[in-house]
């Protein structure tokens, strides 16, 4: 719960107590009492937004300023023993909703950057007309993109950047494709993100490296808000892709909304598909690389290092950087975060350049079950997952299993709800983890920075069996 509504909550719980065991009506107390709990309310609605989670508390106020204005001169509290019993079940049962619900549907937030430079963040619509939309039936007659783009920004410049820009339409998709009940994820456009919208691009000869962001099946390019601005806050630049009619939803300058279309999930399926995200990835990097496709993109164009690319993806888009690793010249080092590897085969030798595979450690229990064909686990995707996982297990690569972690510990969706993590998982320190091991990588393959970042990663947490094969 954020700092403002344990303090309404509270002092809701004070006044409940003093209204039911003490004196009910028109007296000084009560009334400063109720006066009280309206400021923090205004407070909270003003910094945080008014919200489901809390009206369990809304509802208490209410009944609490009915206490005090209804039949004001009735202001004796009943001392019978039974009255007594019943008014304390309702507190404790009041109190026990009130903080039960915030905890369980937290105001997601992300650590602040820890890099000296501020996050700018744009978003760019590109159409690529040597090829046919086939995706999304008679929707578009070419292939058409959404890109999120984050860039070191000039201070006190933009606005900051909403979690989402229509996150309604974003919150229904997750509600169809993730199995979340639609009202928990209803106040996700109260998340406050480290970004600037439409900052003005730092005026530096500084080269920043880029990168490349691949979202997995079904959810959308700033799933990794946590991820890429702390990126970014470091010294690089990322293009977050948004892959039409796989990713949750693609909402285009025109109005025009694209949502998941259903995929079959089978290794044939996934083989074949990966190919339009690489085509799509090959699109996107073509034209940031050309730098002309928007005006507001040549300022961020002109800090780009084009000598320094890589690429990192969460499950299909982890999988999508892998394969771009291996066959784009450009692609320099590649994460896989929880990505199963599909597409072609890895080549025997491996990819023969910087590729980092992080693992959760639910995934590869899973994993094992499938390939062991233990009861009740004999999925064929994991047990391939099982198999193309040991052919990355090559010269220069990089493994890694995090603890208390599932698949969707690598998003922002896992500050969603404590309810969809593994027991005992810190979600704050999971992130930051992540981004050590990426902040790390990526610093020593495309910076050149030879500090034993990650070999100090690897004394300071054994329980993730990093290693470098």
């Amino acid at each position: 719960m954020k700092t403002l509504e344990v303090l309404f909550t509270l002092i809701l719980i004070l006044s409940s107590i003093s209204l039911t065991f003490r004196q009910r009506g028109v007296t000084t107390i009560n009334l400063i009492m109720i006066a009280t709990n309206y400021v923090l309310l205004i407070g909270t609605i003003m910094t945080i937004g008014a919200n489901w989670r809390m009206i369990p508390a809304y509802f208490v106020l209410m009944l609490l300023t009915l206490q005090v204005f209804v039949k004001p001169k009735s202001t004796i509290v009943s001392k019978k023993l039974r009255m007594k019993i019943i008014k304390t079940s309702g507190i404790v049962v009041a109190t026990i909703t009130m903080f039960t619900l915030p905890t369980l549907f937290p105001i997601m937030s992300f650590p602040e950057p820890t890099g000296k430079y501020t996050v700018g963040t744009q978003t760019f619509h590109l159409t690529d007309k040597n090829r046919k939309e086939f995706v999304v039936p008679n929707h578009q007659v070419n292939r058409e993109l959404m890109i999120q783009v984050y860039y070191p920004a000039e201070k006190e410049t933009g606005q900051p950047s909403p979690y989402f820009k229509d996150i309604d339409a974003l919150t229904q998709q997750l509600a169809t494709t993730q199995g979340f009940p639609n009202i928990a994820t209803t106040h996700l456009g109260l998340t406050k993100t480290h970004s600037y919208q439409d900052a003005t691009a730092i005026k530096s000869k500084e080269k920043f490296p880029l990168l490349l962001f691949a979202h997995g099946m079904s959810l959308y390019s700033r799933q990794n808000t946590f991820q890429l601005e702390e990126l970014v806050s470091h010294g690089y630049i990322v293009v977050a892709l948004n892959f039409t009619g796989d990713a949750a939803t693609t909402i285009f300058p025109d109005g025009d909304r694209v949502d998941f279309t259903p995929i079959e999930n089978t290794i044939t399926f996934l083989n074949n598909r990966i190919h339009l995200w690489e085509q799509d990835a090959s699109f996107v990097l073509d034209e940031v690389i050309k730098g002309d496709f928007d005006k507001n993109f040549r300022a961020i164009a002109s800090l780009i290092d084009y000598d320094s690319i890589g690429m990192l993806g969460h499950s299909f888009g982890g999988a999508t950087s892998a394969q771009m690793l291996v066959k784009d010249n450009r692609i320099k080092a590649a994460i896989d975060m929880d990505g199963g590897l599909y597409g072609d085969s890895m080549p025997k030798n491996g990819p023969e350049k910087p590729f980092m595979l992080m693992n959760a450690e639910a995934s590869i229990n899973f994993m094992n079950e499938a390939y062991n064909q233990q009861p009740g686990n004999r999925d064929e995707l994991f047990a391939e997952a099982y198999l193309r996982n040991k052919t990355i297990e090559k010269p220069g690569v990089y493994t890694a299993i995090i603890p208390k972690t599932n698949h969707g510990s690598f998003t922002d969706l896992a500050a969603v709800s404590p309810i969809i993590n593994e027991s005992g998982a810190d979600v704050n320190a999971i992130y930051k983890l992540i981004n050590e091991l990426s902040l790390g990588f990526f610093d020593k393959n495309l910076k050149g920075i030879q500090d034993n970042k990650l070999n100090k990663i690897q004394k300071a947490h054994p329980e993730i069996n990093l290693t470098l094969h």
